[in-house]
C-alpha cells in the first residue's frame, strides 16, 4: 500500500458553484505518503488531466470532483459539507493505491502540460476570420485550443512546424516501462521518410507476412503482431478506444496499449497519421 490514509481535512468556502447555484465547498487535506512517482499514472487514466512540473502537481476531475494533487498535498471542490469532502478522500486514497498496485498493468504518459496563451496561438493564424476552423473568429479558435477545446489541424492556415518531437518508451527487461526518450524530429524530412523507405519493399516475398514484415521493418520498426493488425484497422474505420474495447472483448487499457506499441512501430503521433501510412502502404 502506498498511502496509508490522509490527515484532517479543513474545509472552506469555494468559488465553484453547486447544482442548486449556491457556493459550495472547497477542501483541503494533506497524505501520509508522497505520490508523485504515480502522477503519470493518474495522467494515464484520466482523461483531461494536465500534468505539471516545477513545482509538480497534477489536475484532474474524480467522481465529479475538480481536484489538485500535490505530492503529499490535496486541494479539492465542490463538496456539500465535511461529510462529503471525508467520503472524497477516502476514495482518492483508494484510488491511487489502487493505481499503484497495477502499474505494471498501465502505461504512464510523461507528457507534461505547457499551456500556451491564446494570443501566441492567435500570432500563429492567418487572423482573416475565415470560420473553416468552425469558429466565429481566429481569436475566438486561438482561445479555444489554448483550453484544449480544438485542435490545430481544424485551422487551414495554421502555421507549420519548425520541429517536432516524438516520445518513445524505454522497457527493461520485464517490459515495464522505465523512462521516455524524447527525440527532435524535422516535419519536412519526416513527411518524405515513409515513401523513401518502404521503396525496398516491392521487390519481397510475395508471402503477406513476410511483406507485412517488410512493411514495417522498412520503417525502422518491428512488424505488427495479428492482435495490432485488428486495432489499427478498426481505428482507421474511426472507432474509439472503447468502442475496440467493445468489439475485440478487451480492456481499454489493452486498446490504449496496443495504440500506443502501433504509433512507435508506425513512428506516428496520433490516429491520423496512423490510418493515413496504413491505407498509404496496405498495412492492413
Amino acid at each position: 500500500m502506498l498511502i496509508e490514509g490522509y490527515k484532517e481535512i479543513s474545509i472552506a468556502k469555494a468559488g465553484i458553484l453547486s447544482l442548486a447555484g449556491q457556493k459550495s465547498w472547497g477542501a483541503h487535506f494533506e497524505l501520509t505518503s508522497d505520490v508523485r512517482a504515480i502522477f503519470p499514472y493518474i495522467n494515464a487514466m484520466i482523461a483531461g488531466a494536465r500534468y505539471h512540473d516545477q513545482p509538480a502537481y497534477i489536475i484532474f476531475v474524480f467522481e465529479g470532483v475538480h481536484c489538485t494533487l500535490y505530492p503529499k498535498e490535496v486541494v479539492a471542490a465542490p463538496f456539500n459539507g465535511r461529510e462529503s469532502a471525508n467520503a472524497f478522500a477516502q476514495k482518492l486514497v483508494d484510488f491511487l493505491n489502487d493505481l499503484h498496485l497495477r502499474q505494471n498493468e498501465i502505461i504512464p504518459n510523461y507528457r507534461k502540460y505547457r499551456p500556451v496563451s491564446a494570443i501566441e496561438i492567435f500570432r500563429l493564424l492567418p487572423g482573416n476570420n475565415c470560420q473553416d476552423c468552425g469558429y466565429l473568429t481566429c481569436m475566438a479558435f486561438a482561445a479555444a485550443l489554448s483550453r484544449g477545446k480544438t485542435t490545430a489541424d481544424h485551422c487551414p492556415g495554421f502555421a507549420s512546424p519548425i520541429y517536432e518531437y516524438a516520445v518513445y518508451p524505454v522497457y527493461d527487461n520485464d517490459g515495464k516501462l522505465t523512462q521516455t526518450v524524447t527525440i527532435e524530429k524535422d516535419p519536412e524530412k519526416q513527411k518524405e521518410m515513409p515513401d523513401r523507405a518502404l521503396e525496398v519493399v516491392e521487390t519481397g516475398s510475395n508471402n503477406d507476412e513476410n511483406r507485412d514484415t517488410k512493411k514495417t521493418q522498412a520503417l525502422g520498426q518491428p512488424p505488427l503482431t495479428d492482435r495490432e493488425k485488428q486495432v489499427l484497422r478498426l481505428l482507421s474505420g474511426g472507432s474509439t478506444n472503447n468502442d475496440i474495447s467493445e468489439m475485440l472483448r478487451i480492456s481499454p487499457h489493452t486498446v490504449k496499449s496496443h495504440v500506443i506499441h502501433i504509433f512507435n512501430k508506425l513512428g506516428v503521433n496520433d490516429r491520423t497519421q496512423a490510418a493515413v501510412l496504413a491505407a498509404k502502404h496496405d498495412l492492413i
